[in-house]
């Protein structure tokens, strides 16, 4: 053998062996760029949901101002004394409140059918209105239907609303007293990275985590 075919076997098998190398190299960092890249996606689909969330706790706020009582005012009570009466004779009603939380995390509500497999969702009147189609459910009629049972299941939404009074507070109108709505949602886990940051599992092996938004209106 000669020279130079000696230099071009043992290029030869210098290149196989860096090829191999690479592949091997590839195989091993395959798991640890799946982590990262599971990580990532959750990370930004849970921060996209805690937009719903405080988008939730919004509308709650909002619908409460509407819905629930006004909060007693010494002022007013002795101004009218009818208005003082109205107040104690008035009846929140919260499911209001609670049907705006729902609806405004019906985007960030799982679409699949783990929901409504589960056999606890409650019939949505006004969740009938907005699905189109013929009757049968298929495509976007059958996302919409998943993600509001998503919403309307017991347990996955949390919604709390209140007056923030003070002392101070019982001098002034009713008016100028804010409103706080607080919002708790599990949101649905669907990566390969959920086993890492859920708060909980349920029996269809589905996972969930809570988020939390409050929003205070003046």
């Amino acid at each position: 053998m000669t020279r130079a075919a000696l230099h071009r076997a043992i290029a030869r098998a210098l290149a196989r062996r860096r090829r191999g190398a690479i592949g091997i190299e590839a195989v091993l960092a395959f798991p640890a760029l799946l982590v990262l890249f599971g990580g990532a996606a959750q990370i930004l689909i849970l921060a996209q949901a805690r937009t719903y969330v405080e988008m939730a706790a919004y509308a709650a706020a909002r619908s409460a101002l509407v819905y629930k009582c006004p909060p007693f005012s010494l002022t007013q009570a002795f101004g009218s004394p009818f208005a003082a009466v109205a107040t104690f004779q008035c009846t929140d009603e919260p499911q209001k409140w609670q049907d705006a939380a729902r609806w405004a995390l019906g985007a960030a509500a799982s679409t699949s059918g783990f929901a409504s497999g589960r056999g606890t969702c409650p019939d949505i009147a006004a969740g009938k209105e907005v699905i189109r189609g013929t009757g049968k459910l298929g495509g976007y009629d059958e996302a919409v239907a998943n993600a509001l049972c998503y919403a309307y299941e017991p347990g996955n939404v949390e919604v709390e609303v209140e007056w923030v009074q003070s002392g101070l507070s019982l001098l002034a109108s009713a008016d100028s007293v804010p409103i706080r709505a607080r919002v708790r949602y599990k949101y649905p886990l669907s990566t390969p990275f959920r086993r890492f940051v859920m708060d909980g599992r349920r029996g269809d092996g589905t996972y969930w985590r809570w988020g939390e938004a409050t929003v205070v209106l003046r």
